[in-house]
């Protein structure tokens, strides 16, 4: 046992009725184990402990990204992204509180004195709810003929905010992706399916999962570079 693995962060167990065994390190610092429940609370251990190295490079990868500048707060003419592009806010008041896109511009009604600091978060909320509920379809279709020689038919589709990834596959196929993508471009809404897609034959993230997603969309590296930079200097996590 190396001197790391005496040393392992504290981390969380959930178990269910998965078939696989799976450890997460997040941005915050926080290690998460999901296992079958089949497995004792030892077993789990020793397989963080083969983990070791694995995690530790990956919290000193977090570690070491720099905090991201205080987001600014919401007004009259901030930016908002949306599908890749940004769309200042045209704030007005009206009988009802409503968010569009018109002229360039996320033309949303508070309102008559309601406060835009404290109306304007869950006004966006629900917009992008419902935004990604008729975007993350259309990404869906245009995705699957890529998946024809593995994948037969459209796998269920789940649309939830997640807090640190953008999108998950369980074991049974079904593909959840996070609101706040629909922020992203379309290219990169497509990334992510893809690749959530590939994970209907590779559980994992080894030589034969990313050899799929290679072969499928070879451009990959450069899209999950241009998310990562996106969503870090605007904001979508």
């Amino acid at each position: 046992m190396t001197g790391f693995q005496k040393e392992l962060p504290p981390y969380g167990v959930e178990f269910s009725r998965r078939k696989t065994l799976q450890i997460s390190v997040h941005p915050d610092g926080r290690v998460t184990v999901k296992a079958p429940l089949v497995l004792d609370r030892a077993a789990v251990h020793r397989a963080v402990e083969e983990k070791g190295e694995w995690i530790r490079k990956k919290l000193e990868h977090f570690r070491s990204i720099p905090a991201p500048a205080p987001r600014p707060p919401l007004g009259q003419g901030s930016p908002v992204p949306f599908l890749g592009e940004l769309y200042p806010l045209d704030i007005r008041e009206g009988k009802r509180q409503n968010a569009v896109i018109e002229s360039g511009a996320l033309r949303v009604t508070l309102r008559k004195g309601a406060e835009p600091e404290a109306s304007l978060p869950e006004l966006l909320k629900r917009w992008y709810s419902a935004r990604a509920a008729e975007e993350f379809p259309l990404a869906m279709k245009r995705c699957l003929p890529r998946c024809s020689s593995f994948l037969k038919e459209e796998p269920p589709l789940r649309i939830r905010t997640m807090r640190s990834r953008w999108g998950s596959c369980t074991g049974k196929g079904v593909v959840t992706l996070n609101t706040l993508l629909v922020k992203a471009s379309p290219a990169c809404i497509d990334y992510v399916v893809l690749h959530e897609l590939c994970h209907t034959v590779h559980h994992d993230h080894g030589r034969g999962f990313y050899a799929l997603l290679e072969s499928i969309l070879p451009g990959w590296k450069d899209l999950r570079k241009e998310l990562r930079d996106q969503a870090k200097c605007r904001h979508f996590i």
